[in-house]
């Protein structure tokens, strides 16, 4: 009687092994679900939405390694410090760019029309941060930090102050498309991309400035121009900026050496329109 126990004990315990195996065979067989990357749609919707979730991640990335510092600190646990002082100065001294790009989303056809005073206040705080980035030093001094660039000898600027004045100009665009500031804030923010070293940033920015008022007191075209000629070596659409530039901003540049260099570079007679 023990006997056919055990031995029936034993054929029903091989038969759960083999069903568990035969259920684990078939999971694995099986084609995975698809990842969530592939499932999306490449729409402005899924663009705008993943960018604000890196924006998110980002910055709590940062906050949890600002929280690690704070600990170590209290703690005085000088060799995990210093890492986690490195880990921040590394972060800090990447790019992080917005991959949304107000100049972007706003289009073409924004017209600067409308006299709007909440508009015009936020166009004076962005000048007037960006007409303070300068820190200048009594003597020349070496300084070494991630905020701060080398503009001469004695003066240095801030870059998170450019990034504040940035975001005031996007602030502007996104909130007030229709007001006569939208190309002021497009030209000023072409700037700051412009110093930063973004230059088809600061490239579309400018010629936004144009397209939203043809008439804009800014030298917006010659600028293009030159990013196009010294940085992105697109020659052939430079030659048409450094032309309009002659035809409508020729009070804000240097005539002589616009000409000089339409002629060094010897385009062919063809246009070249602002998209």
């Amino acid at each position: 009687m023990k006997k056919t126990l055990f031995f029936a004990a034993l054929i029903i315990t091989a038969f759960v092994v083999v069903a568990s195996g035969m259920k684990d065979k078939q999971l694995m067989v099986e084609k995975p679900a698809p990842e969530v990357i592939d499932q999306m749609t490449p729409s402005a919707a899924t663009e705008i939405a993943l960018a604000e979730e890196l924006a998110k991640t980002r910055l709590e990335y940062h906050k949890q390694l600002e929280k690690i510092q704070s600990f170590y600190e209290q703690s005085g646990n000088q060799m995990k410090l210093e890492w986690v002082q490195r880990e921040l100065k590394s972060l800090d001294s990447i790019p992080r760019y917005r991959y949304i790009l107000q100049a972007e989303v706003a289009g073409d056809k924004l017209k600067a029309k409308d006299s709007i005073p909440k508009a015009d206040i936020l166009y004076k705080e962005a000048l007037d941060i960006y007409n303070h980035t300068d820190l200048i030093f009594p003597i020349p001094v070496l300084v070494k930090h991630e905020d701060l660039a080398l503009h001469h000898p004695t003066m240095f600027v801030s870059k998170k102050r450019l990034q504040r004045a940035l975001n005031k100009c996007n602030e502007l665009i996104q909130e007030y498309p229709t007001s006569d500031k939208i190309d002021d804030a497009a030209y000023l923010a072409g700037e700051i991309h412009e110093y930063f070293g973004d230059y088809s940033i600061a490239l579309l920015y400018y010629k936004r400035a144009v397209q939203w008022n043809p008439n804009t007191p800014y030298p917006a075209r010659f600028k293009a121009a030159r990013i196009l000629d010294y940085k992105l070596t697109d020659r052939s659409q430079a030659v048409q900026l450094y032309r309009e530039a002659l035809d409508k901003e020729s009070g804000m540049i240097n005539v002589a050496d616009v000409q000089q260099r339409i002629v060094d570079l010897a385009p062919e007679p063809n246009s070249v329109d602002i998209k």
